[in-house]
């Protein structure tokens, strides 16, 4: 079965419940095939219409109305009562990422007279909805210590609903040479500022402080992730927990691809399960020389 939905999505209320009760009229392998148009496509919408002094600025207006207002708590009430949610902005991202959460899988998407029509297939029923989908301090599930999952907190650096899209974005990028999703469109402007210099880690110091990780050790996964490894590097990374800083910055020739991360954690984490805080001594001095004067840095 296959169900088309006529309406952009930016113009139905409520879309998370509208999505989720799609799916659950639905079986797994039917199709949802719906059109929406991006926070990009309307930018550029914008830019053909309007002198571009003036453009700018009702970009930026657009911007603050129909993004940010929805997502502040003392303006989300204002903004749907004035508008009924209807004629929301979505980026290109988001909307991808609120389909995938509702249970959906993207089979394909493309671009035609200035709107994204999207074809998905279910896969399961919605997920559970998380409530940091959209503030500025994300929570997200991680493999800790024992395999047990964590909540790692991050400072937002990509789109809203960006970690539903994980698989998705794997499947057609791959990883790079870093071990990270290759050409991650998922990636906010403040994203490409913060992750440099790795600012949006700092929430993470919570994480360190009640316990769930420490300053050195192996990066917190998530599950889709953590089941790229090998069987044994899964086994080892349960045995210690998270951290902050990583072997990766420890090394002097930069890991490059899955297989040298792997080898480079191995290393880490044999030496620490034999001396721990020698290691973490080490790794840690190690890992700051090497960002302060070899400049190393997150990507």
């Amino acid at each position: 079965m296959k169900v088309c939905i006529k309406e952009h999505l930016n113009h139905i209320p409520h879309l998370n419940d509208f999505l989720d009760d799609w799916n659950l009229e639905m079986n797994v392998g039917d199709q949802l095939e719906c059109v929406a148009f991006t926070a990009q496509q309307e930018y550029e919408a914008i830019k053909k219409k309007f002198p571009l002094g003036l453009a700018q600025i009702i970009i930026v207006l657009d911007y603050i109305w129909h993004e940010m207002c929805p997502k502040i708590q003392f303006t989300r009430k204002l903004y749907f009562f004035l508008t009924g949610e209807r004629h929301r902005t979505y980026s290109h991202t988001e909307i991808l990422g609120r389909i995938c959460r509702a249970g959906f899988k993207i089979v394909s998407e493309e671009n035609q007279l200035g709107y994204l029509h999207i074809l998905a297939q279910k896969k399961s029923n919605p997920l559970e909805r998380n409530e940091t989908c959209v503030s500025p301090i994300l929570r997200l599930p991680r493999v800790g210590k024992d395999g047990k999952m964590i909540d790692v907190y991050k400072f937002r650096t990509m789109y809203s609903y960006s970690q539903y899209l994980q698989d998705y974005v794997y499947e057609k990028n791959k990883l790079n040479k870093s071990g990270k999703l290759a050409n991650d469109f998922r990636v906010n402007i403040w994203g490409k500022i913060l992750r440099p210099i790795w600012l949006d880690e700092l929430p993470m110091l919570w994480n360190v402080l009640r316990g769930d990780m420490k300053w050195v050790g192996v990066r917190p996964l998530s599950e889709h992730f953590f089941s790229l490894y090998t069987p044994e590097m899964q086994f080892l990374r349960t045995r210690v927990k998270p951290g902050m800083l990583p072997p990766f910055y420890f090394e002097k020739k930069t890991p490059v691809g899955l297989d040298e991360i792997q080898d480079s954690e191995r290393r880490y984490i044999e030496s620490y399960l034999g001396h721990p805080t020698i290691t973490d001594w080490r790794y840690f001095w190690g890992t700051v020389f090497n960002i302060l004067m070899k400049m190393k840095h997150s990507k």
